[in-house]
């Protein structure tokens, strides 16, 4: 008779008290034998290991400490807000009955795009469609991708099926693996901690990066405790450090400091290595490591003065804002580039005048674009006046004027009426055409109820181009005063492609 045995063990490696999985559907006498759960004596050596005979025996150690499987559970209900933003989105009026028969019956081809879409949007609103997919298909890519969208979701539906794949990892394909390690750290499923330590410890370097960086994501102090001692290491390669470091700078593994500021400050030392360090330095946080960090700003390598700012961006901003504000100024502009984001996390109201001085004399066009929608974020009356110039001087050119009410528009903050009497201009001077475009698509991102006089005039204009882009704004807003003028497109045979897209919104079907 096949018996089932638990047994419970304690293991250094990983901090955990775990339980091996047992068959517990035997019969009375095999459950009272379960009952009395064996804890001593130890196991004999021979018990523990197996020798083993080719690769594969060296890939699946028999001394492996198996996380155990959560309960199954259903997808989280959709955040109203969310559904909301997905819903403006929809350009058909059978968006959501097309989608769910495309997850009910299409091919993988089909289901595969239409995931992709769904993760790009952030749309929840088919979570139960998804997660009943999940449990029939025999596709590894569709899987894959469901783990992608639920990820992007943060919903942590799907997280026994991603222990029990970590659990024996061994004979899965790698992209699958590596999507279960980013799932688990999306979701925060510490229940996997004991098969990520395990696979880390594993003699199979196969996992060991996207172990450690989803280690990243899930562990806490007895994790940070257990790796801080990895870098007494010497199997490791250059890029495993690197991860390491990173990892350790996540996790906020205290006891590493030192190591840390070791590294970063020792000269001999690749780049990445000191840049990596610096920024772990910064996310543990320690008041000590403030004044490395600033001194190392002074350091003439420009990866490591970027990395600087990324520390740095994690202490308070008060005594950030000088070193963020010279950043700005730095000669290498991937270092201005990484100080303009983390003034613009940071909210460093300060620095307008230094990022209104790049957005007007930059030599890079990256670090004037970035510099455009932190000046309209930070919404100052000097910033505001700045990118409200550029909306209505003559002299500039369209495409920086598309750029900057791009800015305007997304931070919702100032300009919409300059940005409104631009397109305007624009829908009345053919030259215009590409501003004209790109200020529609502009208002067909959100739909407000203030774009629907706007709507009107592209949908009126003698240009199929513009009347699609209208077709475009009303879609997402819905404009009811419109929607006669839609139907007139819809009936109008001339039309061509706006015809059909006309149709396509109203959800009136093509005749045969």
């Amino acid at each position: 008779m096949k018996k089932a045995v638990a047994v419970i063990c304690s293991v250094t490696i990983t901090s955990f008290s775990c339980a091996q999985e047992v068959d517990l559907s035997e019969t009375q006498e095999d459950q009272e034998e379960i009952t009395a759960t064996v804890v001593e004596p130890p196991l004999s050596s021979s018990e523990q290991t197996v020798t083993p005979t080719d690769d594969s025996d060296l890939e699946k150690k028999t001394e492996i400490i198996k996380a155990i499987v959560p309960p199954a559970k259903k997808p989280k209900s959709p955040d109203p807000k969310k559904v909301e933003e997905a819903e403006k989105k929809d350009t058909e009026k059978n968006t959501v009955k097309d989608n769910k028969e495309t997850l009910e019956f299409g091919i993988e081809s089909d289901i595969v795009s239409l995931l992709d879409k769904l993760t790009t949007n952030d749309d929840p609103r088919f979570v139960d469609e998804v997660y009943d997919l999940f449990q029939v298909t025999k596709s590894k890519t569709v899987r894959q991708k469901i783990l992608e969208y639920f990820a992007k979701l943060e919903d942590p539906c799907l997280e026994d099926y991603a222990v029990t794949i970590l659990n024996d990892p061994y004979d899965e394909p790698n992209l699958l693996v590596n999507q279960v390690f980013k799932y688990v750290g999306a979701v925060k499923c510490t229940a996997a901690l004991p098969a990520v330590m395990t696979l880390i410890d594993t003699d199979n370097e196969k996992y060991f990066d996207s172990a450690l960086a989803a280690l990243g994501d899930i562990g806490g102090p007895e994790e940070a405790k257990t790796i801080s001692g990895y870098f007494e290491r010497d199997d490791l390669s250059l890029n495993q450090r690197q991860t390491l470091i990173k990892v350790l700078g996540k996790i906020q593994a205290e006891d590493t400091v030192e190591e840390l500021t070791e590294i970063a400050e020792d000269t001999e030392e690749s780049s990445f290595m000191r840049a990596y360090a610096a920024e772990a330095l910064g996310k543990i946080g320690k008041q000590e490591s403030l004044d490395v960090l600033k001194d190392l700003f002074e350091d003439t390598d420009p990866i490591l003065r970027q990395y600087v700012i990324l520390g740095l961006k994690n202490y308070d901003k008060d005594a950030v804002e000088e070193v963020m504000i010279q950043g700005i100024r730095d000669s290498n502009f991937r270092v201005r580039l990484e100080s303009i984001k983390a003034v613009d996390e940071l909210k460093l109201q300060n620095a307008i005048p230094y990022l209104v001085y790049r957005a007007k004399k930059d030599s890079e066009n990256t670090v004037k674009e970035a510099a455009y929608p932190v000046i309209a974020r930070l919404n100052t009356s000097e910033g505001n006046d700045y990118l409200l110039s550029v909306i209505s001087d003559k002299k500039i050119s369209d495409n920086t004027k598309s750029k900057v009410a791009k800015a305007l528009l997304d931070a919702d903050l100032a300009g919409k009426k300059e940005i409104l009497s631009l397109a305007e201009e624009a829908l009345k001077d053919d030259r215009r055409k590409p501003l004209r475009y790109a200020l529609g698509k502009q208002f067909a991102t959100t739909g407000r109820a203030e774009y629907s006089d706007i709507c009107k005039q592209y949908l009126e204009s003698k240009d199929t181009a513009t009347v699609g882009t209208g077709l475009d704004m009303y879609a997402i807003g819905k404009y009811s005063g419109l929607t006669s003028m839609v139907k007139s497109i819809a009936e109008d045979k001339k039309a061509g492609a706006n015809q059909k897209k006309a149709k396509r919104i109203l959800g009136i079907e093509d005749e045969e």
